[in-house]
């Protein structure tokens, strides 16, 4: 039951980690289309805000598998 817990931690962690790289990757391409109106900087910050959301989520998933 241990290895099956493992098993899903991992697996949470590795669905967040990509999900979150493609959405900063989906994010980024939209806005280099539809959104030049806002500078640069703006964007840069809220992806900053979202790899340190995801990476606190990740944090959760481990301290609670762990």
């Amino acid at each position: 039951m241990g290895f099956l817990w493992k098993l899903i931690g991992i697996l949470s962690i590795i669905l967040v980690f990509f999900g979150s790289m493609y959405n900063l990757f989906a994010a980024e391409e939209y806005s280099k289309k539809n959104l030049n109106y806002i500078p640069a900087i703006l964007r840069y910050i809220a992806y900053g805000i979202g790899i340190f959301c995801s990476g606190y989520v990740i944090n959760l998933i481990v301290s609670n598998f762990a």
